[in-house]
């Protein structure tokens, strides 16, 4: 405790305005939704971060549309820097050229736009140890157990965790050398992944913000051993678990919960952002969990594209806590 708030203390004035974001795909996905409807939605739920992957160098035009339009509304965009990569199969060499490619072009082009920029989503699940696999101190992971917790550095497994570790470097290397002021953040899937911050300090691999996922679980026990790194943290996903699945009310209850539980854990942990996943259902991936994230529903166009349906309880759930509850009898966008 003493450490997080000597580390709130230290903060700059500016530390305690605090970010509500949304995750999107208008690079690879929502096809037949133009970048100025998604930026739309944005504004009018009051959100003013939209955090979006970036996978190919070719997606780039794209990405500055997306980026000009945002900034004409007071959004700005989080790219996260997923290179396309098959790591099972790919050499370490290509690993780090290609991620480091991806974010030097990348954050070259956008060096006075876009000041953080996320390295990597998730990657610390490819290297999560599997039974009766070797722990790197010489110990066998027992072959009884099923994929470790991730709560430790040890339950990473050495070979697989060294291409996590070389495309974090390369992309990190990348956004370096365009030599922007740039925040690198970095961080896991959530659940018991606290191990892979321990790894990467051990490992020497640099960042600026500690990303953390939840869905459901309570993350406050996540957050005070993320407070120990000493820097700021960052939700990059969040929503109730699996979206609509389970029905929309149940969407909007559980996002609800969600928001109210992050606003008081700020008030303790160094929170400067927090990222709801997603802007909109991939109706495409159904009856994948994926079809069901949205706060808006997305719909065939009848043409073999696709084009917004009408906006779920969660997304006025998001609207009324961001932006103050509505009158009786108005409806969402």
């Amino acid at each position: 405790m003493v450490t997080i708030v000597a580390m709130l203390l230290s903060l700059p004035a500016g530390a305690s305005e605090f970010t509500w974001g949304v995750n999107g795909h208008p690079l690879a996905s929502y096809h037949g939704v133009t970048a100025e409807q998604q930026i739309s939605y944005l504004k009018s739920l009051g959100l003013t971060s939209y955090r979006v992957d970036v996978q190919k160098l070719d997606e780039l035009e794209r990405l500055d549309r997306l980026v000009t339009a945002a900034a004409e509304n007071g959004i700005t965009i989080l790219p996260v820097l997923t290179p396309a990569l098959d790591l099972k199969e790919t050499s370490l060499e290509e690993i780090y050229a290609k991620s480091r490619a991806l974010a030097f072009v990348t954050a070259s082009h956008f060096k006075d736009r876009i000041k953080v920029w996320e390295l990597g989503n998730e990657l610390e699940n490819f290297a999560i140890i599997q039974p009766c696999e070797m722990r790197d101190d010489g110990t066998q992971y027992p072959c009884e157990w099923g994929l470790a917790g991730g709560l430790y550095p040890l339950d990473y497994f050495g070979p697989r965790w060294e291409k996590v570790r070389t495309v974090l470097n390369g992309l990190s290397d990348g956004l370096t050398a365009a030599g922007g002021d740039f925040r690198k953040a970095i961080g896991t899937a959530g659940w018991g992944h606290i191990g892979a911050f321990q790894r990467m300090k051990q490992d020497k691999v640099e960042w600026d913000i500690s990303v953390w996922h939840f869905y459901g679980e309570d993350p406050e026990w996540a957050f005070k051993a993320l407070a120990e790194f000493g820097k700021p943290i960052w939700i990059t996903e969040f929503n109730h678990p699996k979206g609509s699945t389970d029905g929309e009310d149940a969407q909007a209850a559980g996002l609800k919960k969600a928001m109210e539980r992050i606003q008081e854990l700020r008030k303790t942990y160094p929170i400067e952002a927090a990222h709801i996943y997603e802007l909109m259902d991939e109706t495409y991936w159904a009856p994948d969990f994926e079809a069901y994230m949205g706060l808006i529903h997305l719909e065939s166009d009848g043409a073999g594209s696709w084009r917004p349906g009408g906006p779920k309880p969660a997304y006025n759930v998001v609207r009324d806590i961001i932006r103050g509850e509505r009158p009786a009898g108005s409806q969402g966008q």
